[in-house]
């Protein structure tokens, strides 16, 4: 994964507001509940399986965010939730994309499909950002 695509994801995962609420408090949530460490979410590239509770972390975030619900991608949830910093070309390549993933209805599986639809999300690019968003946003 390039440097630029993880700076990208974690800019969303950590700092942005969604839906009414702060993604840091979701994150800190879910990690709490998956039993892991921000380390753990930091190095999941790191071999070729994160591990359950990684994955699982993964499902607690996007379900809390709102964009999975009951082992699926919820329609319009990507641009609901990101639409707002970055491009409708990068809505629309993920919607696309990501849409297409499906997932079988076992809990452990939703966690693999979690995972699966992260991994996709990941190809959000620092240039898909919108630029207001990028400037404001490495103020910190």
């Amino acid at each position: 994964m390039h440097f630029f695509t993880c700076c990208a994801l974690l800019l969303v995962v950590v700092t942005l507001p969604t839906c009414y609420v702060q993604a840091g408090p979701i994150k800190d949530q879910c990690m709490a509940a998956a039993g892991i460490t921000a380390q753990d979410v930091a190095n999941r590239h790191e071999t070729d399986d994160p591990g359950h509770s990684v994955k699982c972390f993964f499902r607690c975030f996007l379900e809390n965010i709102g964009i999975i619900a009951d082992n699926q991608i919820i329609p319009g949830a990507f641009d609901r939730v990101l639409g707002h910093i970055v491009t409708a070309e990068a809505v629309e390549r993920m919607e696309a994309t990501c849409n297409m993933i499906k997932s079988e209805t076992s809990h452990d599986e939703s966690c693999e499909f979690a995972w699966q639809i992260s991994e996709c999300y990941e190809g959000v690019r620092l240039s898909d950002v919108k630029k207001g968003q990028r400037t404001r946003n490495h103020r910190g």
